[in-house]
């Protein structure tokens, strides 16, 4: 079943810019107005203490290399997604070794 949070957020996207177009071999990656931006959107539900947590995939991250890229995180409960620009956090990812899953968390 699709996460209601993570459709709630695509639908305005789509309100906003048109058509989204899903990018290959990952439920998490799009194409924003025609190749204009790359978005990542992660979720989480909160947790126990009201606290969230968040894997990033190594290889979606590569996949935002050398495009303008937003990494968008979503919770339940918070009206507003959390936006970061990819650009301001490419070096610090490349300098790190992802967990044995290949994320980032």
């Amino acid at each position: 079943m699709p996460n209601a949070t993570k459709e709630r957020f695509l639908t305005e996207l789509r309100n906003r810019f048109g058509y989204l177009r899903k990018l290959e071999h990952s439920n998490s990656l799009y194409d924003i107005g025609n190749g204009e931006a790359r978005i990542y959107i992660r979720y989480s539900k909160v947790h126990a203490r009201n606290s969230t947590f968040y894997g990033l995939r190594r290889e979606d991250l590569q996949t935002l290399q050398g495009h303008p890229s937003l990494i968008c995180f979503l919770c339940d409960g918070r009206e507003d997604p959390l936006f970061i620009r990819f650009a301001d956090y490419e070096d610090i990812f490349q300098s790190l070794t992802p967990a044995s899953d290949g994320q980032f968390k």
